[in-house]
């Protein structure tokens, strides 16, 4: 029998410190005249740092999880089907607490995931494409639903920047750090879902932007963000047209026209590129969210954070057509048409500090 898909639930957790382009204490080795053409160029003013001394990524992006969990009101031994991801491969799971030994780089993320989280029930495995990888997993844990594979997924994307973001690099400047998690759903209407999709890959663009080792970079991993001097001017030549072009191409299998969606949720790495994107999709400013200004790019949490944002925002409407769209740096291109029914239930609140100090404690919102 068909069924549909619902994206049921989103939480997005935000960490807590706050660091602007010019804070001398994160940024001391960068002039400020090289800030201010950086600022310029990607639009970016401030991020967020996870406090390593009183948080672990695995325990922020779990924390999104049970949220996600909780606003689905789907129990964790429900989840058929467990999918995560991070950018930064050296991030070590909190192994210890699983019955593995502290140091082990495999399994990744999903197995500590899957044993904090109590999803007994749940295959599970690590996908890594950049800051696409949680368009990615949502088709496919999608695709799981619609082929009778699972009825409630789990997706989970942790970024965390610190072991590879060189301070002393005006690039290292871009990114912020971000969590989420996704509660897709088998839905008795086959209508609902992805009604199409587009991809590609760009792979002799590799060498414009990289995480590489390096023995002198000054980072705790000795890995860090590596962008080719001509890295900007070579990525406006393609990213701007060549995801307008994909999603073009989904609207059409979809045969849908651009008036048909309600809302666009890109990625977001550039004040400048999502400028471009609108510009040659013909998008209203309303049609959209821009958030790297205060949030940096969150890479792969990014899309997701964006998401929680607008539905926080009420920019989406109930039984809506929205388009999730995202490039990841030469790596991979997508585009997706989601069918909406009832609205995704979202955090209402992402910021760690605000959970932590307002009325309501994180204990409470969990």
């Amino acid at each position: 029998m068909t069924c549909g898909v619902t994206i049921r639930a989103i939480a997005t957790r935000v960490p807590t410190i706050s660091v602007s382009n010019f804070d001398e204490t994160w940024f001391p080795d960068i002039d400020k005249q090289s800030k201010l053409a950086w600022q310029e160029k990607w639009g970016i003013e401030q991020r967020f740092y996870t406090d390593h001394l009183r948080h672990s990524p695995m325990s922020l992006a779990c924390d999104a999880a049970r949220e996600a969990m909780n606003l689905a009101e789907v129990p964790s031994h429900d989840i058929d089907l467990l999918i995560t991801s991070s950018t930064n491969a050296m991030q070590l799971a909190e192994n210890t607490q699983c019955g593995l030994p502290e140091n082990v780089f495999y399994p990744r993320n999903s197995y500590a995931t899957k044993r904090l989280l109590g999803l007994d029930n749940a295959m599970e495995f690590d996908i890594q494409n950049e800051c696409s990888s949680m368009m990615d997993a949502m088709q496919i844990g999608h695709n799981a639903i619609k082929t009778g594979q699972a009825k409630q997924v789990l997706l989970i994307v942790q970024e965390s920047t610190y072991e590879v973001m060189d301070r002393t690099n005006v690039n290292g400047m871009n990114f912020g750090d971000g969590y989420a998690a996704i509660v897709l759903s088998h839905d008795d209407d086959p209508t609902l879902g992805i009604q199409s999709q587009a991809y590609q890959s760009f792979s002799k663009n590799y060498d414009l932007a990289t995480v590489s080792w390096d023995k002198h970079v000054n980072t705790p991993s000795h890995m860090s963000f590596q962008m080719a001097e001509t890295g900007a001017s070579e990525m406006g030549k393609f990213v701007p047209k060549y995801l307008p072009k994909l999603v073009k191409r989904a609207l059409a299998k979809a045969q849908l026209s651009n008036a048909d969606i309600d809302f666009y949720v890109f990625h977001q790495p550039a004040r400048k590129l999502i400028d471009a994107w609108c510009a040659l999709l013909d998008v209203p400013h309303e049609k959209t969210l821009k958030i790297m200004q205060q949030y940096g790019c969150a890479v792969s949490a990014a899309m997701p954070i964006a998401f929680n944002l607008a539905l926080q925002q009420q920019l989406i409407p109930e039984n809506g057509k929205i388009i999730i769209a995202s490039p990841s740096v030469g790596w991979g291109f997508g585009a997706q048409v989601w069918q909406l029914g009832e609205l995704p239930k979202c955090a209402p609140e992402i910021h760690q500090t605000v959970l932590e100090t307002c009325n309501h404690t994180k204990k409470d919102v969990l």
